[in-house]
């Protein structure tokens, strides 16, 4: 037998047993507890922002098509034929006026309603008179709202609105998302050999922002963060990007080229201020949202497997941006999210180095232990870290960070 540490002498919520990462049973109730009962974030409205536009997604593992139709409205539709259940849409974006199915050419409209079917009279027969109801037989709709223009679906009916689901959270995404200005973009879709969990425990982690990534030491110096009701939670950032090249820790373009940190602060995103100029929103389940001044990374995961997620990341320019504005809010992203081994390629570096270590039988336990409760405070220790934990708790109807029973 393997010889196994002794469980940490620390209250349960403190410890997450790592079986969690790997077991497919808690997979699949993660699935069927978490993310059908949640509102999930899928878009941004400028990504479908005239009728026809769509995009394809993944909720839940459940396919899903969300569009606009010819009036404007966003709608979502399981992206499955009422005929043999074939997929209807391939491409992940683009523009139709119609969806056509491949297999038997099945055809509906932006509303999803059935509109065409090949040899339609076939379906008259002796035990349904009337033929096939093309009312009932369109595609089957999904749960669609947005708040300041992004866009969530939910596949539980009985889940409460958007705006329950955010609560007081939601308030906090005006700035800058109420412009109507914002053009979002896809910038990476990664698929990483990780566990989703990790990517909301580490955006929530303010222990490893200047551990793991260098480039953040002296330049995102501890500020206050809060916790929300349903495992939401907001942490403020310092931007002090005069420290950082005092302290040379910008490595690459500001070291270089130190008029940069000012071009980058000639161009902040709408409602932006040098007084809050930085924050990390997560949204339970999965989604981050982190602004930096004059960029902004949107970061959205579709678990696979216990052990693989597809991760996209979304990045922002506005309407009227210049080639050259846009340029900068590309470099200001690709600083901080991307450039050489950027705090990105970090992050998922650690996730697939966890991931392969917590399969170690010896080593049951990781530790939630550090700091004090506590609903706000400053970078918040391992709090907000504890509140997606017990926001996972109460959805999955277990007492510990386990396996359900």
């Amino acid at each position: 037998m393997p010889v196994t540490i002794p469980k940490p002498a620390v209250p349960d919520e403190y410890l997450v047993d790592n079986r969690v990462y790997t077991d497919q049973r808690t997979f699949d109730l993660e699935r069927e507890r978490v993310f059908f009962r949640v509102w999930n974030f899928v878009c941004h409205e400028s990504e479908i922002a005239n009728p026809g536009d769509f995009i394809t997604t993944i909720v839940g593992g459940q396919p899903i098509i969300v569009c606009r139709n010819k009036a404007g409205d966003i709608r979502a539709f399981y992206n499955t034929c009422r005929h043999r259940a074939a997929q209807v849409v391939f491409e992940t974006t683009g523009n139709k006026r119609n969806f056509t199915c491949l297999y038997h050419l099945w055809n509906y409209d932006l509303d999803g309603n059935l509109v065409g079917v090949p040899e339609i009279d076939a379906y008259k027969t002796s035990y349904c008179p009337g033929g096939l109801d093309r009312g009932k037989t369109g595609l089957v709709p999904v749960r669609v709202e947005s708040m300041y223009r992004l866009v969530f679906v939910c596949i539980d009916d009985e889940t409460p609105s958007l705006a329950e689901f955010l609560g007081d959270l939601g308030a906090e995404l005006e700035h800058p998302f109420s412009s109507p200005d914002l053009q979002v973009e896809i910038k990476w879709s990664k698929t990483l050999h990780a566990n989703w969990k990790m990517q909301p425990e580490n955006s929530r982690d303010g222990y490893h922002a200047a551990l793991l990534h260098a480039r953040l030491r002296g330049v995102s110096k501890p500020r206050p963060f809060k916790l929300f009701a349903g495992g939401h939670a907001l942490q403020q950032l310092s931007l002090d990007y005069a420290e950082g090249k005092r302290l040379g820790t910008l490595d690459g373009i500001l070291i270089e080229r130190p008029e940069m940190a000012e071009q980058f602060m000639a161009h902040p995103l709408p409602q932006q201020t040098r007084e809050d100029p930085s924050r990390i929103i997560t949204l339970f389940p999965d989604t981050l949202i982190a602004t930096r001044y004059s960029t902004l990374v949107i970061e959205r995961q579709i678990p696979l497997s216990p052990s693989e997620t597809v991760f996209e990341t979304r990045h922002v320019f506005l309407k009227n941006d210049t080639s050259d504005i846009k340029d900068l809010r590309n470099q200001h992203w690709m600083l901080y999210w991307a450039q050489d081994a950027g705090n990105l390629p970090e992050d998922w570096e650690a996730w697939e180095a966890q991931q392969r270590g917590v399969q170690s039988v010896g080593v049951r336990y990781s530790l939630l232990a550090r700091g004090e409760p506590a609903n706000q405070g400053l970078r918040g220790d391992d709090n907000r870290i504890r509140s997606f934990w017990n926001e996972w708790r109460r959805l999955m109807n277990t007492s510990a960070n386990a396996p359900p029973q």
